[in-house]
């Protein structure tokens, strides 16, 4: 990809990979085998409120964020036919709960922000974001905004003001981190490719952004349900030696899930599934573990653009792997499946004895009739129109859309989830949904449709969720010759015929203006969640431009009820204090959920209640204080020799022998020897 101001990108992204950063250690021989490793930085962060970082990089910059292209491009498509799938009709069906207005609707960060804050401006914006019970905070390349929710006495949200001093620069998370190199690209490369995710199991946020020429990825956890408050933070080498493009993450219970698209695949492998310990991180352990998984790319076999799964409401049974899911052309991605579908990964971590961990393609499941994912021809950027002058932009139709949301229901498993489609043979893009469910006996697709009214208009780059109720929201960007891009959704109830979203379109913002001369970059993501507070309302995040310009993306954030929200989507309360407290359900309707509500102070579910395991803390890395003296895995010195709380030393640190070292090399004559 052209970048518009290379000085900048020498300044953004560094050249090498960080001298010292730790191999992964490779398990026992098998296919593909696990490859595991250990946090190599961790400290906490000042409450991010009070930290400002002033501009870094060369003022009036201009640069676009590069997408690579996979080693193996899939094939060009000869199915050129409309979607037999396509629901062609944006009004609202006749005897269908009406898709709801949006009750907030405010403006999200800008590029105008990216000039103020860091210096320069970026694009795509890579538009995400999460809402937690009393805030909502979006970050966009290369900044981030936190704002505060008021919500009415039933819970449901009704203003939401920009919370002081923000935006700031997105490293904002890790400034002052030291401990490694890996730590300082950390704090010194605000690469973008954000992720936010609000994790309502434990009451705390999640944010991560890769330093992509150091294969680091870097993770942020609140200490509590207050996003603008302290952090943990870990700097974990993910890539060494390549560069982990795409980072996606998301929540489940036994982990926090990470894919990756590793460039220049010098091993041969290019996709990446990872998973991190999310109890030792909840605890602040210093140096959690993580399993990493890579696939190669064979025969026009190139899984690209794979989604982890991220859970919304009640966990699943305990030992439910994370489930990665990736919608497959059989022309397009490769023809190993004969027909096209979803390809389906479960990865089962061992963080105890990484080596164990298992990772495993499951059945394909096959879609009711396929579709077209192939958007302009061969990887074309320059494909969906606006208005003269705009130049034409990405479908991003390689890849699946963010995110690839779980739930979990009474007798079932279901997981939510889109890609960009050709609908109409003539490049006329559509959102294709579907959800999958597994009652036990594997994973089936239970309903799918392709989104794309007869009116001339594109409408892709979509997120999908589903609530509580069981109602799915779709939103997605809007354009044509004669629509500058805007932004949109639709919805379905639960109680719908199978297969279609007739609830009606709603415009959350109509574009006044196109994008010129940006590379043709749009997106690449935007990002439904739902209310953790009432587990019924939509938040939906998605950019547009009010003027036509180039390097001006405006971003626009709102929420709306689901079909089937009572009373527009407010609480109900269920228990007089939270004495469920692991359910995700914010049973007493005081906007805490499960540990975040000081209910749960003495739940054994939020570590309170200690019941001694172990005379001493034998188990080092379960995220449990197993003796009950308040110490937790490497935090209790009785773990002081135990492997997996080994800290290796950077380059130029003391030490002794090869094992001290990160990079197994430790030199020099015998007092004096140091790591190299």
């Amino acid at each position: 990809m052209k970048m518009s101001t290379p000085v900048f990108v020498a300044a953004l992204c560094l050249a090498v990979v960080a001298a010292g950063a730790p191999a992964l250690a490779a398990a026992p021989a098998g296919t593909p085998a696990p490859q595991f490793g250990h946090a190599v930085a961790h400290d906490v962060s000042q409450p991010i409120r009070d930290v400002n970082l002033p501009p870094r990089y060369p003022q009036g910059f201009q640069v676009e964020v590069p997408l690579h292209v996979p080693p193996d491009r899939g094939r060009p498509t000869t199915s050129h036919a409309p979607d037999p799938l396509r629901q062609t009709s944006a009004q609202p069906v006749p005897g269908a709960a009406a898709t709801a207005q949006p009750s907030l609707n405010f403006p999200g960060l800008s590029d105008a922000d990216n000039s103020a804050v860091v210096g320069g401006r970026v694009v795509p914006p890579d538009t995400e974001g999460d809402i937690g019970p009393n805030h909502y905070m979006q970050w966009v390349n290369l900044v981030v905004g936190v704002w505060n929710v008021t919500r009415d006495s039933n819970g449901a949200p009704i203003s939401a003001t920009l919370a002081s001093g923000f935006p700031k620069a997105g490293n904002v998370f890790w400034a002052g981190f030291t401990g490694s190199t890996a730590a300082d690209a950390c704090r010194n490369n605000n690469n973008g490719d954000p992720i936010v995710l609000y994790d309502h199991l434990a009451g705390r946020w999640l944010v991560s952004q890769f330093s992509i020429n150091d294969g680091v990825q870097c993770f942020a956890i609140s200490q509590t349900s207050d996003p603008t408050g302290s952090y943990d933070r870990w700097a974990f080498v993910v890539s060494p030696g390549e560069q982990n493009d795409y980072p996606k993450i998301g929540l489940m219970p036994d982990a926090y899930y990470l894919t990756t698209r590793d460039f220049p695949s010098n091993d041969g492998t290019f996709a990446g599934f990872a998973a991190f310990d999310r109890a030792a991180m909840l605890a602040g352990n210093a140096n959690p573990t993580f399993v990493k998984f890579n696939l190669p790319c064979n025969n026009g076999d190139c899984p690209d653009g794979v989604q982890p799964p991220h859970l919304e409401g009640p966990a699943p049974a305990a030992g439910t792997p994370g489930i990665f899911t990736r919608a497959w052309d059989d022309n397009f991605d490769g023809p190993l499946t004969g027909s096209d579908g979803y390809r389906m990964w479960a990865l089962q971590p061992d963080f105890a004895t990484p080596s164990n961990s298992t990772f495993t393609e499951l059945p394909f499941v096959a879609s009711s009739a396929g579709w077209d994912s192939q958007l302009c021809g061969y990887f074309q950027r320059n494909c969906i129109v606006q208005p003269s002058p705009g130049e034409r932009l990405d479908p991003s139709d390689e890849l699946q859309m963010y995110r690839s949301q779980y739930r979990h229901f009474s007798g079932y498993d279901s997981i939510v989830l889109n890609t960009s489609v050709d609908a109409d043979g003539h490049d006329t893009a559509g959102v294709h949904w579907a959800e999958l469910r597994n009652s036990g006996s594997g994973w089936s697709i239970y309903q799918e449709g392709t989104y794309a009214p007869a009116d001339g208009q594109s409408r892709w780059l979509g997120s999908a969720a589903m609530n509580d109720n069981g109602d799915i929201a779709v939103g997605y960007s809007v354009s044509s010759s004669g629509t500058y891009p805007s932004v949109r959704y639709t919805t379905r109830a639960s109680t719908d015929p199978l297969g279609v979203l007739p609830g009606g379109e709603v415009e959350m913002i109509a574009g006044t203006g196109a994008q010129t001369s940006s590379s043709n970059r749009w997106g690449d993501y935007s990002t439904m969640s739902v209310d953790p507070v009432d587990g019924c309302t939509f938040w939906f995040t998605e950019e547009y431009y009010e003027t036509t310009n180039s390097f001006d993306f405006k971003t626009r954030i709102g929420a709306f009820a689901g079909p089937s929200c009572s009373g527009g989507g407010g609480c109900t309360v269920t228990e007089p204090t939270e004495v469920t407290c692991n359910d995700g359900v914010d049973n007493d309707c005081d906007t805490f959920i499960d540990c975040a509500d000081s209910d749960c102070a003495g739940d054994p579910a939020c570590g309170g209640g200690c019941t001694i395991t172990e005379p001493v803390e034998v188990s080092c890395s379960d995220g449990i204080d197993n003796d009950c003296d308040t110490f937790v895995d490497c935090a209790d010195s009785d773990c002081s020799g135990d492997p997996a709380c080994f800290v290796c030393s950077p380059k130029g640190a003391s030490c002794t022998s090869n094992a001290d070292c990160c990079s197994n090399k430790c030199r020099g004559k015998v007092g004096s020897m140091t790591c190299k």
